[in-house]
């Protein structure tokens, strides 16, 4: 295990925090010792008492604010009221987010609206509501994904949002220097959860056959390598070593990029196409 950079965080705001990457950072940092603020539209009574007994010491606190992320008043208030509770943040993950897939031409307006709202709108909103609050020395995380630098087949509004994820982290990064609080955005390939598993069987298989270039990783692998970059305080955290390859490829060598993704789209299609002849 990696030690901090600094020290491990005595307060953590961390949204999305009731499942998924949020609930295991939650629960990394309760190991820690961190006292937590927990911020989501839910969070089931049994995985906060779940969470309360991980505790290592009886004066470790641990709250949840139930809120919506695309509410920015709502959020500002439970980041206040958090602020009381639990006391200030030197660390902050945002997490919560949602995934909508389809064709560019199929996806409606207000899915696109949506996911757009809760990624990019939401992180937005997560920062502005916990950074008045966050003095010199914290840590601000956003979780993006690899499809915030590489965009995928029927992922036109994930991607849009994701890739705005990245760009405001760019901005925060430069501007917080000047209040010593450090910024990392989060941009992992597929991880193996239920969401992936219901996207391979109700997504596109080119979508599979695209994302898969990249790898697939386990829960526990990807949580690790994410725990690693955050306690370096690294700015861009790719779990991996097939992610962070893709990373490399699509930024510093567009065009050999490129072909390697046409060359397995076109592969895709055609066995795509093979296969629903075969079931006619």
């Amino acid at each position: 295990m990696s030690s901090w950079k600094y020290a491990a965080p005595k307060s953590a705001y961390i949204s999305g925090g009731g499942s998924g990457i949020g609930l295991n950072i939650v629960k990394a940092l309760i190991a820690e010792g961190t006292d937590i603020a927990i911020f989501d539209l839910k969070v089931d009574e049994a995985v906060l008492s779940e969470l309360k007994q991980l505790c290592i010491s009886k004066d470790q606190k641990i709250q949840s604010y139930l809120v919506d992320i695309t509410d920015h008043l709502a959020v500002e208030a439970a980041m206040a009221k958090a602020a009381t509770d639990i006391g200030t943040p030197d660390f902050g993950f945002n997490s919560a987010g949602i995934l909508r897939t389809a064709l560019f031409s199929e996806i409606s307006y207000e899915t696109f609206d949506l996911v757009v709202k809760i990624n990019l709108m939401g992180s937005r909103n997560f920062a502005a509501g916990i950074l008045p609050h966050m003095k010199s020395g914290g840590h601000l995380v956003l979780v993006a994904s690899l499809a915030g630098i590489v965009g995928s087949y029927t992922q036109a509004a994930y991607a849009a949002s994701k890739f705005g994820v990245v760009g405001l982290a760019e901005v925060l990064r430069t501007e917080l220097k000047t209040q010593n609080i450090d910024v990392s955005v989060v941009c992992p390939g597929e991880i193996d959860t239920p969401l992936l598993q219901h996207e391979r069987l109700h997504g596109s298989p080119i979508t599979k056959a695209l994302n898969e270039i990249a790898g697939v990783m386990s829960v526990e692998d990807a949580i690790a390598g994410i725990l690693k970059g955050i306690r370096k305080r690294e700015y861009m955290i790719t779990p991996g070593f097939h992610g962070k390859l893709i990373r490399f490829l699509a930024r510093k060598t567009t065009g050999l990029f490129h072909r390697i993704v046409d060359k397995t789209l076109a592969k895709a299609i055609a066995e795509d196409q093979q296969k629903r002849a075969g079931n006619n």
